[in-house]
């Protein structure tokens, strides 16, 4: 009788269990379907700035300011490191761990300042006691903010950066992630030669227009590394979830086959030991 209470209990905590991961499963897929809505316009956004911004350049090849062509004798790295900032999303952390652990002795240089973005970064982080600044959540009304004090660190550092880069996983498909290394600052170097088919951009100060581009450039390719990675995160959490649902509906199964057996072999057993006292 003891062993059919104690499975009777544990059917129980798994049926509780399975409650959690299907909500949490709902909860990430419903998050997941509004944000992807909002990635096509992000996209297009992120897409035009950097076009515009490129066929700008080729009008103004002399355009170089400091802060994104820094020309600093000593090195000094700014590291953006983006990951989950919550658990039970299965290996989403896993490249990014890797390469933490795999990074730490460059990570570890006095010239560089790492920036930490997500629980799990700034956890990993502290296990190989490497120190960050640490930001908000990470969470979509969050995005804004985090994004204008990341622009704010970037432009107000003195001596500027001499690199930025951007550590962070963002979705390739719903069930694909890939690991990024994006390379924020300084821009690619590229020689164009001057090209004035386009009269509307030639009455104008290309000067004037690249800084503020260039600033745009930038707070794009942050918000959109920020929503992305946010993105993976929650289609990274529906399939872990859905998995450890799959896994609940399975073990309740096997377990109340065995429980069903167990409990006729016992109802079998006390009836046989009456069947003499009912023939006497």
């Amino acid at each position: 009788m003891s062993h059919l209470i104690a499975m009777r209990q544990r059917l129980k905590a798994i049926e509780t269990i399975k409650k959690i991961t299907s909500a949490m499963r709902l909860i990430s897929r419903s998050f997941h379907t509004r944000m992807n809505k909002r990635k096509i316009a992000l996209d297009s956004y992120h897409t035009g700035v950097q076009t515009l911004f490129e066929k700008l350049k080729k009008h103004s090849s002399k355009w170089d300011p400091e802060l994104f062509f820094p020309q600093t004798v000593r090195p000094k790295e700014l590291y953006i490191i983006i990951g989950a900032q919550k658990g039970l999303c299965g290996n989403y952390n896993a490249e990014l761990t890797y390469w933490i652990k795999k990074q730490r002795a460059e990570l570890d240089a006095k010239q560089v300042t790492i920036i930490a973005i997500g629980k799990k970064t700034h956890e990993e982080l502290k296990k190989h006691n490497l120190s960050a600044q640490v930001l908000e959540e990470l969470k979509v009304g969050t995005l804004p903010l985090l994004t204008d004090t990341l622009i704010n660190l970037i432009t107000t550092a003195k001596p500027y950066y001499s690199h930025v880069k951007l550590i962070y996983s963002a979705p390739e498909s719903f069930f694909v992630h890939r690991f990024h290394t994006l390379p924020l600052i300084p821009f690619a170097q590229e020689s164009h030669t001057a090209d004035t088919e386009d009269g509307s951009l030639s009455l104008n100060n290309p000067q004037t227009i690249l800084d503020k581009l260039a600033h745009m450039r930038l707070h794009a390719a942050l918000y959109e590394a920020l929503f992305n990675s946010l993105l993976g995160e929650q289609s990274a959490r529906f399939i872990a979830m859905d998995g450890a649902t799959r896994n609940a509906n399975s073990l309740l199964e096997t377990m109340k086959l065995e429980y069903n057996k167990l409990r006729q072999a016992k109802i079998t057993k006390e009836l046989t030991e009456l069947t003499p006292n009912f023939q006497n």
